[in-house]
């Protein structure tokens, strides 16, 4: 857990260094978040690259029978983090980060439709809408919060950011097509950028998807490589063809640092997080024979908890460096999804855990009805001993019974044939001893 936390330190601030590099500042002009995404990917595909060789990781491209699935996890990853990072130059920091908490419901409805004896329930789907709800009240569209319009026609804009720190004006041109100008320009940025958050969504949930079908069939580093470097390749391509984007140097040393501490931030948060996620810990001891307890370990379930722990950190972040606070519909909206959230993780494990339990309690069973089976068997079998034995005795009395009738006829028989014997001398002949 301490490990999925810590990443999600790594990845807050990394977040951070990717907000102040998209706006304008003392810095200098905001760079694209193409430009940003090839600096952070490029790092973390050499610390990837360096990691695997060192520690002789087998199959470095992963086996073949994977990599379709591999290349899916690297492209829909590169759209999730893309939409991550565009959303960041309009956004308040906290309502970004609380927007990417729908991946994990949205993967655990698409799971629950594609992968065998996955389950959405009732329940789950109820925070799913819940999570939705969550949506509207952080995106405020106009036709729904007239307020909000109003608000923005004084000037107000729609979240308190009281920094001098502006929107990415690269970004803004080269993706958007709109000019900052206007209280309906802040509006429609506003909401360009929910839709590039949620853009970003489906594809974390794609590439999440397709990190539970890949499994074990391919060690997590190579999944992690396999989309730092696909994004590398994506963002290149982005600034050699797209003409409003150009990719240029690090202006000053403060940009210099930024790019710095973002790519080994990158690295950190996914060799954190890949490794508290697949950690397995060792089953407890009962008594001194060193069996296992057998009771089933919270521990994944604890740890995957752990990921929401960035919308605190992105909070802490957003009232120290920006001075910005959530209105208050999007606190109502952010506690929705985060609550939703929360309690899918919950639910999923709470039925992985009853799984196991059923499990168990069905080999209990089937053990206990084994060893009734057997002792019914040996109870069988004795009781088939006794009734063969009383059987033998019942046929051979019947058998003794069956001889004496007989002779007793034989001997009537003769009675009637030799009268010329005497009656001593009959029951001397034909009387059976008992």
């Amino acid at each position: 857990m301490l490990m999925v936390m810590s990443a999600q330190f790594f990845g807050a601030s990394m977040n951070v260094m990717t907000r102040l590099l998209e706006l304008n500042g003392p810095h200098g002009k905001g760079m694209h978040p193409f430009e940003i995404l090839f600096v952070r990917m490029s790092a973390t595909t050499f610390c990837s690259f360096l990691y695997m060789w060192y520690t002789r990781v087998p199959q470095p491209f992963g086996a073949p029978d994977v990599r379709g699935l591999l290349v899916l996890r690297g492209v829909s990853g590169f759209i999730g983090v893309f939409g991550l990072y565009y959303s960041l130059g309009y956004l308040p920091l906290s309502e970004a980060t609380v927007l990417t908490f729908l991946a994990p419901i949205l993967t655990c409805y698409v799971c629950s439709l594609i992968m065998p004896n996955e389950t959405f329930t009732r329940k789950q789907q109820l925070a799913g809408i819940g999570s939705l709800v969550g949506v509207v009240l952080i995106a405020r569209p106009t036709s729904l919060f007239s307020s909000i319009v109003r608000s923005s026609a004084e000037g107000i804009p729609p979240y308190s950011n009281t920094t001098s720190l502006q929107s990415p004006i690269a970004a803004r041109n080269a993706i958007v097509g709109k000019s900052s100008t206007g209280p309906d320009s802040d509006s429609t940025q506003h909401l360009i950028a929910i839709g590039a958050a949620l853009v970003g969504v489906l594809g974390a949930t794609s590439a999440y998807t397709s990190i539970r079908k890949i499994g074990q069939r391919a060690h997590p580093l190579v999944s992690v490589n396999y989309f730092s470097t696909l994004t590398t390749i994506i963002s290149t391509i982005a600034v050699l063809v797209l003409p409003n984007v150009s990719f240029r140097l690090p202006a000053n040393v403060t940009e210099t640092l930024l790019l710095c501490g973002l790519g080994i931030c990158g690295f950190f948060l996914q060799f954190l997080l890949t490794a508290g996620l697949s950690y397995v810990p060792p089953p407890s001891v009962v008594g001194g024979n060193g069996a296992g307890s057998g009771k089933g370990s919270s521990h994944g379930s604890r740890a995957t908890n752990m990921v929401y722990t960035q919308m605190l950190f992105a909070l802490f972040y957003d009232r120290m460096i920006w001075n910005s606070m959530p209105s208050a519909l999007s606190w109502a909206g952010s506690g929705i999804i985060l609550a939703s959230a929360i309690y899918v993780a919950i639910a999923r494990d709470g039925n992985r855990q009853s799984i196991l339990a059923n499990v168990k309690h069905e080999g209990e069973e089937e053990e206990s009805a084994d060893g009734i089976l057997a002792g019914a068997r040996g109870d069988d079998l004795e009781s088939g001993t006794a009734r063969a034995k009383v059987v033998f005795r019942n046929d051979g009395c019947e058998a003794v019974d069956e001889e004496e009738r007989r002779s007793l006829l034989h001997g009537h028989e003769n009675d009637n044939d030799d009268d010329e014997y005497g009656e001593g001398e009959r029951a001397q002949e034909y009387t059976l001893p008992r």
